[in-house]
């Protein structure tokens, strides 16, 4: 039983890990649909609250791993990693 458990909690790192990986492509995508002259300050407004809450889910899933679970060093660098393109991108849109 402690098996499926472990596999559970693998499973939602995966996801997790893989939600971090496409949220980094987002700043591209809008970047994109910005020059091509496409509305998608909604859009971008929408992926911020996104954002705000894959990092807190980050933050918990570590959090419960413990500083020395391997796990927490791939998701802190997804998290950070996903965090400067986002944070970049937005920057880059105020100037």
């Amino acid at each position: 039983m402690g098996a499926m458990i472990t596999m559970g909690a693998d499973d939602a790192i995966i996801q997790l890990l893989h939600e971090l990986a496409d949220a980094k492509t987002w700043p591209e995508r809008f970047r994109l649909a910005l020059e091509g002259g496409i509305d998608v300050t909604g859009d971008i407004e929408e992926a911020d609250r996104q954002i705000e809450a894959l990092e807190k889910r980050a933050k918990e899933t570590i959090k419960k791993l413990g500083c020395v679970s391997p796990q927490t060093r791939a998701i802190s660098q997804s998290m950070a990693d996903m965090l400067i393109t986002w944070f970049t991108f937005k920057d880059n849109l105020r100037a």
